[in-house]
C-alpha cells in the first residue's frame, strides 16, 4: 500500500540572472511564474506524530502495568491466605522451641554445676582412700599383734588391806580376753 506524502518545498537560491542594458546598468530578470499547486499538508508533522505515538505507547504500558499489579496484589493476598495457618504453627513452634532451649540451657547450667561439684567430691574420694590405705595398713599392723596374742591370760592376783581391819584377802578373779577372736 503505497501513501502519498508532500515532501517539504526546499528553496535554494538561483543564481541571479542579469540582462545587460544598453546603459551598462545590470537589471535583474523576472523570473517565470511558476503553477501553483495546491499541497495537501498535514496538521501533524513528524516529529508531532512520532511523539503522540510514544506518549500513547508508555500510557498503554502503564495501564498494563497498573492491571498486572493489580493481579500479582490479588494473587499475593491469595497466597498470604493459604499461608496463615502454617505461619501460625511455625510461630507455635517457634515459641516452643524457645522454651525447650531455655530448658537445654537451664539442663546445661546444672550438668556444669554438678560436674564441678564431681570433680570436688572426686578429690575429696582421693584423699579418702589414702586415709584408708593408711587405716588398712595400721589393722593389718594390729591383726599381726593381735594374732602373737596368747588366747588366755592368767591376772595376778589382787590383796586389798584396809585400814581398820586385819588383812582381806580378795578372791582370786581370772579374766579371758577375746582380742584374739578366741573365747
Amino acid at each position: 500500500m503505497a501513501t502519498e506524502r508532500v515532501l517539504p518545498a526546499v528553496a535554494i537560491p538561483a543564481p541571479a540572472r542579469t540582462r545587460h542594458l544598453r546603459e551598462g546598468v545590470a537589471e535583474p530578470m523576472a523570473r517565470p511564474a511558476r503553477p501553483v499547486v495546491q499541497r495537501r499538508e498535514a496538521v501533524l508533522n513528524t516529529p508531532a506524530r512520532a511523539g503522540m505515538l510514544i506518549g500513547a505507547s508508555a500510557a498503554i504500558y502503564a495501564v498494563s502495568l497498573t492491571g498486572v499489579s493489580v493481579m500479582q496484589a490479588d494473587s499475593d493476598a491469595a497466597i498470604a491466605a493459604r499461608r496463615q495457618p502454617y505461619l501460625a504453627a511455625v510461630a507455635s513452634v517457634r515459641s516452643a522451641n524457645d522454651v525447650l532451649e531455655a530448658a537445654v540451657v537451664k539442663a546445661n547450667g546444672e550438668a556444669q554445676a554438678l560436674a564441678g561439684q564431681y570433680a570436688t567430691v572426686g578429690q575429696d574420694v582421693a584423699g579418702y582412700q589414702a586415709r584408708l590405705d593408711e587405716l588398712a595398713k595400721l589393722v593389718a599392723q594390729v591383726q599381726g599383734s593381735a594374732a602373737a596374742l596368747p588366747t588366755r591370760i592368767s591376772l595376778p592376783t589382787v590383796t586389798l588391806r584396809s585400814a581398820g581391819s586385819g588383812s582381806t584377802k580378795a578372791p582370786a578373779a581370772k579374766a579371758t580376753t577375746k582380742a584374739s577372736g578366741a573365747p
